[in-house]
């Protein structure tokens, strides 16, 4: 087949406008949800059906894909690179991977809530390890849902 031509600035502005239109009439039943890095950086948008008016239980505009940024959930079949699609949530939910603000950085981890205040934040990259760290030293940020993995 013969080489298509390379687009002009016009052409492509256009195709942007028409693909804008699409979403927008398809606003109640697909949305742009934002991928992000650890850095809280938007990098990547990922289109997601709305069902019953939420995205895998959370509100269309506050849902949000964090992309793992290290292999420490490998034990957990979650990679590096791996999107996990987040749902806010500002309490621990036991036994489930949560996105966490630990010392500063964002990262995933499997929490299991212990007394006193304390939670088990799980990583099982080669080999299983936990960490104790007090409520207050973590910021939950949200509770992984899904987990969108490219090919």
């Amino acid at each position: 087949p013969p080489e298509e031509p390379p687009k002009s600035a016009a052409e492509l502005g256009r195709e942007a406008v028409a693909n804008d239109a699409w979403l927008d009439a398809l606003g109640g039943v697909v949305k742009r949800v934002p991928v992000m890095d650890e850095n809280g950086l938007v990098i990547d948008h990922v289109l997601e059906p709305i069902v019953g008016g939420k995205i895998e239980g959370g509100a269309p505009d506050k849902v949000f894909y964090y992309r793992c940024g290290d292999d420490a959930l490998r034990g957990y079949r979650i990679h590096a690179g791996d999107l996990l699609l987040t749902v806010p949530e500002r309490v621990p939910v036991d036994e489930a991977v949560m996105l966490l603000q630990v010392n500063g950085a964002r990262v995933a981890r499997k929490v299991v809530k212990q007394d006193g205040g304390r939670l088990l934040l799980q990583s099982y990259d080669r080999e299983f390890k936990g960490e104790i760290v007090p409520l207050k030293e973590v910021l939950v940020l949200g509770r992984c849902v899904k987990l969108l993995r490219r090919l």
